[in-house]
C-alpha cells in the first residue's frame, strides 16, 4: 500500500520537479535508508524503516515506468513487461540469496513468549551485515539510471518509433503511410473521460486478486496440503509465473491492444481464483492453479501502456500515478474483506475475490475501444 501511495506522489512530483534531480534524490535516499538499517535494533524502528523503503521504492518505480513509456511509446507494453519481469525475478532470486547468506545452516527460530525469534549468533550477525551488502549492490545498480534517466525529446521519440517499426531512412514509399492518431488528453480532460474511472475500478479489482495469490496462498491450502515446504515451493513458483506474466502480457498488449488483453487476462483469472478452493485437494493441481492466477496478475505492468493507449502519453507520469493510486484503495478493500473471511468462509471469500475479475473483463470488453481516427502525412 505504501508503494502504490508513494508511487502516486512521485507522479505528482515529476509534474513539477526536474526528473533527473528527483531520481537522484530518491535513489540516494533509498540507498541511505538501507545502509542505516544496519543500526536498527528494535521492531518499531524496523517497521518504520520498511515503510520508508516502501515509500521511496514506489516513487522510484513510477519514475522508471514513466520514462520507459515515454521512450518506447509504440512498445510500451514490452518495455514495462521486461522491467516488471526483472523486478519479479530479482525479488525471488534476492530472497533465496539472502536466506542462503543469512541462515546457511538452516537454524530454527525459538519460541519466546509466543513469538518465533532467531537467537543463533550467525543468523543475527548476518542479518546486520546483509543491509550493508544490499545498500552497496543497490547503489551500483542505481548508478547508471541516476545519470541517464531523462525524458526524451520529440525527435528522439520519433526516431525510436521508426527503429521499432523497422523503418529505414533510405526507404521510398509511393503513398504516405497511414498513422493512427490516438487520444492525447490533458490531466483536466482525463477526469472527464468515463474510461478513466473504468480503468481505475479495474486496477482496484486487480489488486484484490494479486493480494489473494501472494498473501493467502498458504492459508487457503494449509488445512488440506499440510506441507509447509511444498507450500513454499508453491509461493516461489507463483512468483516466477508472475514475473513471466508481466513480460508476456506486455508483449500481448502491444500486439492486440488494451481492450483484448485486459478482457482475456481478467476472464481467465476470475474463475481460477474461485477454483483455488477446489484445487487444493490435489497439491500439484493447486500449484498449477496458483501459477496461472499469478501469471494473469502480471498484467499489472500494463497499467502505464493502457494509460498511453486510452489517454495519450502527454503527462504520462501524472496519469500513471493517478491510476496506480487505485491499488491503494484495493489494498484497503482486501483488508476489510479479509476481516469477514472467518464469518463467511473461504469459498465465499474467494468468490468475492474472483467474481469482480469477471466483471472487470466485461468492462474492458465494452468500454476500452481503440481509436479509429486515421490521418495521412501529405508530402509536398
Amino acid at each position: 500500500m505504501m508503494v502504490t501511495m508513494s508511487g502516486s506522489l512521485a507522479g505528482f512530483l515529476e509534474y513539477y520537479v526536474n526528473v533527473r534531480l528527483l531520481n537522484l534524490v530518491l535513489s540516494l535516499s533509498y540507498v541511505l535508508v538501507i545502509a542505516l538499517s544496519y543500526f536498527v535494533e528494535s521492531l518499531a524502528a524496523l517497521i518504520a524503516v520498511s515503510l520508508i523503503m516502501g515509500t521511496l521504492g514506489g516513487q522510484i518505480n513510477v519514475c522508471n515506468v514513466a520514462r520507459l513509456s515515454e521512450w518506447n511509446p509504440r512498445k510500451s507494453g514490452a518495455a514495462n513487461g521486461i522491467m516488471g519481469f526483472f523486478m519479479g525475478i530479482s525479488g525471488f532470486v534476492g530472497s533465496v540469496l539472502c536466506t542462503s547468506v543469512i541462515n546457511p545452516h538452516n537454524a530454527k527460530p525459538e519460541d519466546i513468549d509466543g513469538v518465533s525469534i532467531f537467537t543463533d549468533e550467525t543468523v543475527v550477525g548476518n542479518i546486520r551485515n546483509i543491509w550493508l551488502a544490499w545498500a552497496g549492490a543497490t547503489f551500483i545498480m542505481f548508478l547508471p539510471g541516476i545519470f541517464i534517466l531523462r525524458p526524451p525529446t520529440t525527435d528522439e521519440v520519433c526516431k525510436q518509433a521508426d527503429l521499432l517499426a523497422g523503418d529505414s531512412m533510405e526507404s521510398v514509399e509511393l503513398l504516405p503511410r497511414p498513422k493512427i492518431q490516438g487520444p492525447n488528453f490533458s490531466i483536466k480532460q482525463l477526469f472527464s473521460q468515463p474510461r478513466f474511472y473504468v480503468l481505475y475500478l479495474i486496477i482496484m479489482i486487480l489488486s484484490l486478486v494479486l493480494l489473494t495469490s501472494t498473501e493467502l496462498y498458504k492459508f487457503i491450502a494449509i488445512d488440506t496440503i499440510k506441507d509447509d515446504a511444498f507450500l513454499n515451493i508453491v509461493g516461489a513458483a507463483g512468483s516466477i509465473a508472475n514475473a513471466f506474466g508481466r513480460i508476456t502480457w506486455g508483449l500481448i498488449l502491444d500486439k492486440i491492444g488494451t481492450r483484448a488483453t485486459y478482457t482475456l487476462a481478467f476472464m481467465i483469472q476470475g474463475p481460477l481464483t474461485i477454483s483455488l478452493h477446489y484445487s487444493k485437494v490435489l497439491r500439484w493441481g493447486y500449484l498449477a492453479n496458483l501459477c496461472i492466477v499469478s501469471f494473469c496478475a502480471g498484467i499489472f505492468t500494463c497499467i502505464a501502456p493502457a494509460c498511453i493507449e486510452l489517454f495519450g502519453s502527454r503527462d504520462i507520469s501524472l496519469k500513471y500515478a493517478l491510476t496506480l493510486s487505485a491499488e491503494s484503495f484495493g489494498c484497503v478493500m482486501f483488508f476489510l474483506l479479509q476481516l469477514g473471511e472467518p464469518m463467511f468462509g473461504e469459498l465465499i471469500f474467494l468468490v468475492v475475490m474472483g467474481v469482480p475479475s469477471i466483471i472487470a473483463s466485461l468492462l474492458a470488453l465494452f468500454c476500452f475501444r481503440s481509436p479509429k481516427e486515421i490521418s495521412y502525412d501529405v508530402m509536398n
